[in-house]
């Protein structure tokens, strides 16, 4: 009985793990139709700036676990190019002539098509002013929606990377880090001497004997 379980749990696996291959983004295809990837999904902007800030005093002190603002910022990119990929998906079920590349107005403007014809309850609300969506690929056969300064979902550029043999840079931010640790302990060793004066001067003295 155990081993029928075991069976058909990794029958189930394959499955879905051959299903997945299927009917994933072919991006060798993507590359072939449409040509050299944008430089703003292999290394889009925000890349730097959460370098910066993951490299900072702050993070240095506390820790690099919390998620940056720029990260944050970048999530919510990433939320409004899915609510995108959606609406267009909706619209070219319900319509013969096909939404094949993106207009940016149709999503972030009160009057866009995919507004007012209802496929987005309201305009999009991009997070900063340098967050502005494209498509690369005709978006109802095989393309992708990204954002001149977020680039594009994790999995897109991860496959778009891949497929067209780029290797990511590696960020220099992080050279400093022995500098800024430097610096750290400077302040938290003056802070420690301030302190010690501080109660040097408010704690009472011990009677002499």
């Amino acid at each position: 009985m155990r081993f029928k379980t075991l069976f058909s749990v990794i029958s189930l696996f394959l499955l879905l793990a051959g299903a997945g291959m299927a009917y994933g983004p072919d991006y060798k295809e993507m590359i072939a139709k449409n040509g050299p990837v944008p430089d703003a999904i292999l290394e889009p902007p925000v890349d730097e700036a959460v370098a910066s800030e993951k490299s900072s005093l702050l993070s240095s002190i506390f820790g690099s676990r919390s998620i940056s603002r720029s990260e944050a910022r970048a999530k919510a990119c990433y939320a409004n190019q899915r609510v995108a990929l959606g609406a267009i998906e909706m619209y070219n079920m319900d319509n013969a002539t096909m939404y094949k590349s993106l207009v940016f107005s149709d999503l972030a403007d009160e009057r866009g098509m995919l507004v007012t014809a209802k496929y987005l309850k309201s305009p999009l609300r991009t997070p900063e002013p340098a967050c502005h969506l494209r498509s690369y690929g005709d978006l109802c056969d095989v393309g992708i929606i990204y954002c001149d300064y977020h680039g594009c979902l994790p999995d897109d550029q991860k496959g778009l990377r891949t497929a067209s043999g780029y290797t990511p840079k590696v960020r220099a931010a992080k050279a400093g880090n022995s500098n800024t640790m430097l610096a750290v302990f400077v302040i938290l060793g003056v802070l420690s001497v301030g302190v010690m004066i501080v109660l040097n001067n408010v704690l009472p003295k011990a009677p002499k004997s």
